[in-house]
């Protein structure tokens, strides 16, 4: 079972964000939705991943990365450590690391996506790129939301 946590620090698109439970909210929607597994402790994370065009790419359920078009992206699994690379210009999508590689956080996100209207999202691993703003090494704690984009 996994259940809503309050309690975390996450690096999202080189920025950390502190028991802050949205850490970006589109239009009053929140993009990522952390969870931890009871059984474990382990804190994961679950969004979607869209195209410009609106297209659904993938899926990210408590930190693990199901794609939907499988001749186009590639995922790799590792023991702490998910991937999703465009397969035609081999860029990577989204890169999630969890536990020991994400230190100092527990979970260290880099993901580029769009929302179903086409707003990109680009969180590298240093920056977060919002239209003409860029967010670098800012730490969000104890917010409702980190970053709100309306």
């Amino acid at each position: 079972m996994w259940t809503v946590e309050d309690k975390f620090k996450v690096k999202l698109g080189g920025n950390y964000y502190i028991d802050t439970p949205n850490l970006i909210e589109y239009k009053g929607e929140p993009l990522f939705e952390l969870k931890r597994a009871d059984n474990t402790g382990l804190l994961g994370i679950s969004f979607s991943i869209y195209d410009k065009t609106g297209g659904k790419i993938a899926a990210v359920k408590e930190g693990r990365i199901y794609q939907g078009d499988k001749e186009a992206y590639l995922v790799e699994i590792g023991a702490d450590r998910y991937t999703l690379t465009d397969k035609e210009t081999n860029k990577v999508i989204c890169d999630i690391k969890k536990r020991a590689i994400a230190h100092p956080a527990e979970l260290d996100v880099s993901v580029t996506l769009y929302t179903k209207d086409g707003f990109l999202i680009e969180a590298t691993p240093e920056q977060t790129n919002l239209g003409r703003i860029v967010m670098k090494g800012n730490t969000m704690s104890g917010c409702r939301v980190g970053i709100g984009i309306n």
